[in-house]
């Protein structure tokens, strides 16, 4: 039988190299793989639906989805997945001490819909009534050095919520040194901190705080999925359940692989402790895919999405996966 060709996209994680190494097939299929950093990933899917199989941002492919206006159906396989404590952070001089002092200031980031904007928001109104009306939110380029890809621009149907734009040729960063905001929620240290600017991280001990945060709350942020063309799958199904398949397999290469103590595999002194102790915090499965063991958090994330004004109508976590995959 003839293999069915495909193009496969996505960043070069461990959990997903074993595919584009030739360790793990996609059974039935002849895959071309393309890695690419997500934004642009993102960019070619929802712009341009370049690829068969992708990476896809989580945030925007339910707010796409809400919308009837998206390409691709997605699988219960999550490739990129963060706490976002560490993302936020604040002008030391602005009496910003705790999460409650955000409200009435103002906040920089690159998207509004962005996902690690979106868990950073949930985790703030779920834990600390910190709703998105209570900051003044203004995006644009975080660093000068440019090469941002646009992925559509940040709007929020949510009462009261205020977004502008960072002034033409200003960075976030810049606005953060100058003290013309308060803060920003951003994916790196923002450079201005190495060059003395009195900027510090919201949560100090941000480690143990999300840590505290999984074991309160079961919440592991999902940040990208993994999608396949809805033409593809439409005249072939079993599509789905070999992809699901091909990224669990890659995954547990990775994950055994953390635990080989004779020559690690990752340049850290401590990475099998490493990995033994987060194990035990995380019950085990430190990065899990499928549908059941990820509900608690996909319905957080289509609550916090929802409250943020993101989606044009209420959705379920049944109705955006794979049918054929939800009982996984």
């Amino acid at each position: 039988m003839a293999q069915l060709p495909v193009s496969v996209c996505f960043w070069n994680y461990d959990r997903t190299m074993p595919m584009a190494d030739g360790k793990v097939a996609i059974e039935g299929c002849d895959a071309t793989f393309h890695i690419r950093r997500p934004e642009d990933a993102f960019h070619r899917a929802f712009y341009h639906a370049e690829y068969d199989i992708t990476e896809l941002s989580f945030s925007r492919f339910m707010a796409r989805y809400a919308e009837d206006d998206v390409a691709y159906d997605v699988v219960p396989v999550f490739p990129s997945r963060a706490f976002r404590h560490g993302a936020l952070f604040v002008r030391s001089d602005r009496g910003i001490d705790t999460p409650e002092d955000l409200k009435g200031k103002t906040l920089g980031l690159l998207d509004f819909e962005m996902t690690a904007a979106l868990v950073a928001r949930g985790m703030l109104m779920d834990d600390y009534n910190v709703a998105p009306r209570d900051i003044n939110w203004v995006v644009g380029p975080v660093e000068d050095d440019g090469g941002h890809i646009p992925q559509g621009a940040s709007k929020s149907t949510a009462p009261g919520v205020e977004i502008s734009v960072a002034p033409e040729g200003r960075s976030l960063n810049a606005l953060l040194a100058d003290g013309q905001i308060d803060g920003i929620v951003g994916l790196y240290e923002p450079s201005c901190m190495a060059e003395g600017a009195p900027v510090k991280r919201l949560f100090a001990d941000w480690r143990g705080t999300e840590q505290d945060y999984f074991r309160r709350t079961g919440i592991f942020p999902i940040m990208h999925t993994v999608a396949i063309r809805k033409t593809l799958l439409a005249e072939n199904p079993w599509v789905a359940r070999a992809v699901y398949k091909a990224f669990c397999d890659a995954k547990d290469i990775a994950i055994a692989e953390l635990q080989v103590p004779q020559a690690c595999k990752v340049t850290l002194p401590w990475v099998v402790a490493e990995y033994a102790a987060t194990a035990e915090i995380m019950g085990g499965d430190v990065w899990p895919y499928g549908f059941a063991a990820n509900r608690t958090v996909i319905d957080a994330m289509i609550r916090w999405s929802l409250n943020d004004g993101l989606l044009a109508r209420p959705l379920t976590a049944e109705e955006m996966f794979v049918p054929d995959l939800l009982e996984t």
